[in-house]
């Protein structure tokens, strides 16, 4: 008791919990005898949670189950109390959250185990009384087998206490006991429901798909989950459902475990209706990091303003990460941000945007621990933007995909075409621009070349308002479109090409990186709009582009790009 008084001194703790969670359900308000109520006066072994030991010693029990005459399958209701048990509170504390349940034994006509689950209760704690736990109430199942009588013995008492985290003190009989009620049981059985759930480990915090079949037509579904024995049932260790039951009693849907409080081991899943209850056995083992945490960020430099992804791994599982940016000697120069919560396996995802000119690294932790947690690097740059062009040739009306970097994230792009040497830029020879800059600053999009605009080479130059680039791209008044940009080599291509002369004869050749012909050929013909269409297969693995001119007039010409590949 020393270590438990001194414990009073301080600041209430999560240890200090321990010590009034080790008394929860030991001692219960008294209830008037009833028809078929009976009491028995066992020895008590309680485990206390919390490392706060163990105590020995006597404790009333009085159960009372109606109906007295049931059907195999069907429920019992039963009222329960118990005397004063072997251990006091040794604090008192206002609305501390306890919810008691009983395991009773079968025997007679049937054989195992049935829990009375009792509701959860507020009550007040006063040093060195029991805690004050009223009478409670609850239903169970009767097996679907078995006639006669089933005699019901006091087996256990647990009782969950929601105080700093969820801590359990169960109470087992170990002498003293005997039957405490009996119910006859007779006539047609009921069919009980099945459930069936996952195999294997589950996390803490992960969402479990249950099915089932033979529950009442649309009944409603409650999961529950219960120690390897079926007793203690809680359905607060399930945070989220979507159970349902259809018009044909299939039962289907999730329930998402909490994603703390279950320590490890085996339990019972249940999902009960108000007419059945089923169960099946499931594994819960919280996980534990591979290795030391890893965080990745992209990009991992660029100027003040930009956004950074992040993933981490190897977290501890269900954890709020904080974020946070350091300086070059590791001290904080911003403030704590918040980010996601680690999944059940330990990983997250998120992003962070760099708002002080002295970051030189992020740090991502769980909480405000930076003990757990780790860093990466970021480098403050004001890199030069830059623009690229998916392909080098289109024509008037064509559209160009362009990809950049390094771009101010969310500013506003204007596009305009210029002379080879990047002079005479025209935002008029754009007709439309479909560019936008990522919080990661990349630029994406695309610009579509207005239709007056003649055949030659010219620029495609974006500006921001502060910064500008470039990328070359040769307007071709006739051209061809691939319907496959790569391949490999045995690769038959569609080719069709548009704006040639009037019933041309075309010739199409692939070209190598150098622009001399390979082996690849085919032929096409003009009709009278100056279009036409033809397959080509690519056999080369030299070719890089296919070049698609006029017979007769070979300088009047086109090409599109193609890659081989293996």
């Amino acid at each position: 008791m020393t270590s438990t008084r001194r414990l009073l001194t301080r600041r209430v703790s999560a240890t200090m919990a321990g010590s009034v969670i080790m008394l929860a359900g030991v001692g219960l308000t008294a209830l008037a005898p009833s028809a078929y109520a009976g009491t028995v006066t066992p020895t008590v072994h309680c485990v206390l949670p919390a490392g706060q030991g163990e105590a020995t010693g006597p404790m009333d029990m009085t159960v009372t189950l109606t109906p007295a005459n049931a059907a195999p399958g069907t429920p019992v209701h039963a009222v329960v109390k118990t005397g004063a048990g072997p251990a006091n509170s040794t604090i008192g504390a206002s609305n501390v959250s306890v919810t008691p349940s009983l395991q009773l034994t079968m025997s007679g006509a049937a054989t195992g185990v049935v829990t009375v689950q009792g509701p959860t209760f507020k009550v007040n704690l006063t040093s060195g009384q029991p805690v004050p736990i009223p009478q409670y109430e609850g239903d169970f199942f009767l097996p679907a087998t078995g006639q006669g009588a089933i005699n019901f013995t006091p087996l256990r008492t647990s009782t969950v206490t929601d105080y700093f985290g969820s801590h359990t003190t169960n109470c087992d009989v170990t002498a003293g006991g005997g039957v405490v009620s009996s119910v006859n049981v007779q006539g047609p059985g009921s069919g009980q429901p099945t459930l069936t759930a996952p195999t294997g480990t589950l996390r803490p915090g992960t969402t479990v798909a249950f099915s089932g079949l033979g529950f009442a037509a649309n009944a409603t579904a409650t999961p529950s989950l219960c120690d390897a024995n079926g007793g203690n049932c809680l359905t607060t260790r399930f945070t989220a459902s979507t159970l349902a039951v259809s018009a044909q009693g299939v039962l289907t849907g999730t329930a998402t475990l909490a994603a703390s409080g279950i320590p490890n081991g085996s339990y019972v899943a249940k999902v009960s209706t108000a007419t059945a209850e089923a169960t099946s056995p499931v594994t819960v083992q919280a996980y534990v990091p591979a290795g030391p945490r890893e965080l990745t960020a992209g990009p991992n430099r660029g100027p003040v303003g930009t956004t950074v992804n992040l993933s981490g791994k190897n977290y501890n599982a269900n954890r709020s990460i904080t974020l946070q940016a350091l300086d070059a000697s590791g001290a904080n120069v911003g403030n704590y941000v918040t980010g996601p919560r680690s999944s059940p396996e330990g990983v997250w995802t998120g992003s962070f945007t760099i708002t002080e000119p002295l970051t030189a690294s992020i740090r991502a932790m769980e909480g405000s621990n930076a003990n757990n947690g780790t860093t990466v690097a970021f480098t403050i740059a004001n890199d030069p933007p830059t623009l690229a062009a998916a392909a080098s040739t289109t024509h008037a009306g064509g559209t160009v995909a362009l990809t950049g970097a390094n771009w101010a994230p969310g500013s506003t792009l204007t596009a305009s075409l210029c002379a080879a040497d990047g002079t005479g830029c025209a935002t008029n020879k754009i007709s439309a621009s479909t560019l936008a800059v990522s919080p990661t600053g990349a630029l994406t999009g695309g610009v579509t070349i207005a239709g007056n605009v003649g055949e030659g080479s010219y620029k495609v130059s974006v500006t921001d308002g502060s910064n500008t680039a470039a990328a070359a791209v040769t307007v071709q008044k006739r051209w061809i479109e691939l319907n496959k940009s790569s391949g490999p080599t045995g690769t038959w291509v569609t080719v069709s090409g548009h704006n040639y002369g009037i019933l041309a004869w075309i010739k199409l050749v692939g070209v190598d990186a150098q622009g001399k012909a390979t082996n690849d050929i085919s032929y096409a013909a003009a009709d009278w709009p100056g279009n036409w269409c033809t397959v080509m297969q690519i056999n080369d693995s030299r070719t890089v582009a296919v070049v698609a001119s006029e017979t007769f007039s070979p300088s009047k010409l086109a090409s599109a790009p193609f890659t081989v590949t293996p």
